[in-house]
């Protein structure tokens, strides 16, 4: 439904440091580890938001406990129960990880969530649960929650798991492996892996948490258990990059602090991108964008599906052509983005040709747009971003913004112009 349309006003160069929260990326693998680890973890700077929530309240119901204060999460685990319901949400995350965690607990679990995560594919997920030795039944259309998992624990063994659609089904196998005692689980890759900075950041959590992980040749061996921790969240940088757009797009500045172009998360190449199309690019306390004249690119967004749709806008405001690669699950997302993005990004009125890894976009004259966000928390945050330079861009249904930033708006209106 489209409705309470969030005005966004035109301005100058922008010109600012922000600090965006921590990253849910980071602050779900952290959850899930520190909930299976022995003792009381802090993780801080942790990033709200309703898939976190979610993430949050599952992990409750398994058993850990969790106690969210502003500054830190504070989990005593490990996760114990035997049996739960477990509600996500629209969280694709959380009903991915919880499956790993419900493989790797002794017990019957059932999970679920909202329509649109009924959309969500985890079939091949659900067949590497039942090669571990899990019992899983399917409540609703095979494939798709709701589902019943029954499990006996995870013993040391190896996986195959088809991770193309979702690297979320090789992260959540790899996460349930720290669970498991000497020689440990060892977890492989049926072909290419969709969005592989994301198992990077997963292995990376596992190192963290003292979990011992070796690669060899497609495939990973993790051996647990976990050891709570410390652990401090990085800044989001995908919800960085519309900050860095915004600079873009005005021809202005913005310095996201705390963010560093060496970070895991595979965002942060985003950076680089805009560099391409015109911008500078500096590090400095964080990664500083300066706009400058914007030229179309062709680019492969394999590494950061969750920027594509930035990418597409700031493609809109730039000269020339450019190409999109690499995206291929960004149907199966909050919505489908590859045809969604485009019919918004029409009403802009660039010409956009989708393919099956994404977009070529050839911008035209912008114009004012009532944007649907489809329900889609970045759609909503990207087209934000056309609104600084095109007058009359509405955002319809803004507060869907909550399920990863939902301060975005305070940061986003507040943005000081030269």
């Amino acid at each position: 439904m489209i409705s309470d349309p969030h005005d966004i006003l035109p301005r100058g160069p922008v010109d600012a440091d922000v600090a965006v929260p921590g990253s849910k990326s980071w602050t779900q693998r952290a959850l899930c580890l520190a909930a299976l680890a022995d003792g009381e973890s802090v993780l801080s700077g942790w990033g709200d938001g309703d898939d976190v929530r979610r993430c949050l309240e599952a992990l409750t119901a398994l058993g850990a406990r969790v106690d969210p204060t502003p500054g830190a999460l504070r989990v005593v685990g490990p996760a114990q129960a035997t049996k739960a319901d477990l509600f996500l949400g629209g969280s694709g995350t959380a009903l991915r990880f919880m499956m790993g965690l419900c493989i790797a607990l002794p017990g019957d679990f059932t999970l679920d969530g909202d329509a649109r995560l009924r959309e969500r594919p985890v079939g091949d997920l659900a067949r590497a649960a039942v090669d571990l030795g899990a019992a899983l039944r399917w409540l609703g259309r095979e494939g798709f929650p709701p589902l019943r998992i029954s499990s006996f624990g995870l013993p040391p063994k190896s996986v195959l798991v088809d991770a193309s659609v979702s690297s979320q089904f090789l992260s959540a196998l790899l996460i349930a492996g720290a669970a498991v005692d000497p020689p440990g689980l060892l977890v492989r890759a049926a072909g290419a892996v969709a969005s592989p900075s994301y198992v990077d950041m997963t292995l990376s959590a596992l190192e963290a948490f003292g979990v011992r992980v070796a690669a060899g040749p497609g495939g990973w061996s993790v051996c647990g258990p976990p050891r709570a921790s410390e652990f401090q969240v990085e800044p989001d940088a995908t919800g960085a990059n519309y900050f860095l757009a915004a600079a873009a797009a005005t021809g202005g500045r913005v310095r996201v602090v705390g963010l560093g172009r060496g970070s895991v998360q595979g965002d942060v190449e985003f950076a680089a991108v805009l560099e391409r199309m015109g911008c500078r690019v500096a590090e400095d306390g964080g990664i500083e964008v300066k706009g400058g004249p914007l030229r179309g690119v062709d680019a492969d967004f394999s590494r950061m599906p969750d920027s594509a749709q930035t990418f597409a806008v700031v493609a809109a405001l730039a000269s020339g052509e450019s190409r999109l690669r690499g995206c291929t699950n960004l149907r199966v997302k909050e919505t489908d983005r590859l045809a969604d993005t485009a019919a918004e990004l029409r009403k802009l009125g660039a010409e956009v040709d989708v393919h099956e890894d994404g977009w070529t976009i050839r911008p035209g004259p912008p114009r004012a747009a009532l944007i649907d966000a489809h329900g889609d928390h970045r759609m909503a945050m990207s087209f934000a971003v056309a609104g600084l330079r095109v007058p009359g861009i509405r955002i319809a249904s803004p507060g869907v913004v909550s399920k990863s930033f939902p301060t975005f708006w305070g940061l986003f209106d507040a943005l000081p112009s030269t």
